[in-house]
């Protein structure tokens, strides 16, 4: 992720993982956006700097409509790699929410 390149651990290494869920809203359906009332230009702004000036993101808002409206994740499409996406879950593991489960070693 270029965006927290600052943020990162000096050993990095790739896992695989397992997911299984419902629920999960697709950035890149804009018809699935229109459904839920959903600009992706609010999804997808920097959030960083606002974040960090105590202000509250508008993809963070967007996180909050989508709970709101029962989902448990969405993917999100790379701002840095066009073509790229990103699964973002907003719990798993507990109650109903998605399952996750590192596979292998």
């Amino acid at each position: 992720m270029i965006a927290h390149k600052d943020a990162r651990s000096s050993s990095l290494e790739i896992i695989e993982i397992e997911v299984e869920s419902t629920g999960i809203i697709d950035l890149r359906d804009s018809s699935a956006l229109a459904k839920l009332g959903i600009d992706l230009a609010d999804a997808v702004a920097p959030w960083q700097d606002i974040a960090t000036s105590g202000g509250t993101p508008s993809s963070w808002t967007v996180r909050d409509q989508l709970i709101e409206a029962g989902a448990n994740g969405l993917i999100d499409p790379s701002r840095k790699r066009p073509g790229l996406s990103h699964l973002v879950l907003f719990r798993w593991n507990e109650g109903d929410g998605p399952s996750v489960r590192v596979v292998g070693a």
